[in-house]
């Protein structure tokens, strides 16, 4: 995880730092959402299994993966890796700058911490690619910490400049998250689980996430598909 490791021992108290280096790695590796969703995740003959639960995949059982977020890309990497082409649609945006490839899940990248018409864009493309759905289907949601940025639909009553002059006021202002969300909430039609009512009924919605807030409040972290 640390790439200038090297950098980093060519001076000082070389064995020290080299142990300091080694802790910090193991923290890193045990915060990695990648390996933690393929731990969760598990396709059976006809089953799908996610944490102790067992989702029927029958015949014309669709999978689809939508998600934006820091931390998404490693875990749609997971869904990638063990659902395959089991997984009939899918779209998550990334950070502008994040690498990697999938290949049965579409990547597109956007502004983060200002959103920008790329997340805008986002927003858009993943509203359609929902509108495929039909009752029976898997949903995965794997927003996390970012996707305010990243994944941005602003009220019809408001431009996305007014939406970015939003956030920066927000980040300047010295509130908590659960405050700021609480407004980004209120001018969007996505978050506040906007993005996923309108799916039909019979539709079994998986949201697979990772905490970036102290406390867990859902809709700081996972907010377009929680309300």
């Amino acid at each position: 995880f640390i790439r200038n490791r090297r950098e980093l021992l060519s001076h000082g108290a070389v064995a020290l730092r080299s142990v300091a280096l080694d802790i910090a790695n193991a923290a890193l590796a045990a915060l990695d959402p990648y390996p933690a969703a393929r731990k969760v995740i598990s396709l059976q003959e006809r089953a799908l299994k996610v944490g102790g639960r067992l989702y029927r995949l029958d015949e014309d059982t669709r999978v689809f993966v939508i998600g934006a977020g820091k931390a998404t890309f490693p875990i749609a990497k997971a869904l990638d890796e063990t659902l395959g082409s089991r997984i009939h649609r899918g779209l998550v945006i990334c950070k502008r700058g994040q690498e990697g490839a999938l290949q049965h899940i579409d990547l597109a990248w956007a502004s983060h911490p200002i959103p920008d018409v790329s997340s805008l864009e986002a927003a858009t493309l993943t509203k359609k690619l929902l509108a495929d759905v039909r009752g029976g289907d898997i949903v995965f949601s794997c927003f996390t910490g970012g996707s305010s940025a990243l994944f941005v639909a602003p009220h019809e009553s408001i431009t996305l400049d007014e939406k970015a002059h939003t956030n920066r006021a927000l980040l300047a202002c010295g509130a908590a998250i659960q405050e700021i969300n609480a407004v980004r909430k209120h001018i969007s039609s996505v978050k506040g689980g906007r993005l996923v009512r309108d799916l039909p009924a019979g539709t079994r919605l998986i949201n697979l996430t990772v905490s970036d807030v102290v406390g867990d409040p859902l809709d700081c972290i996972t907010d377009p598909s929680v309300p």
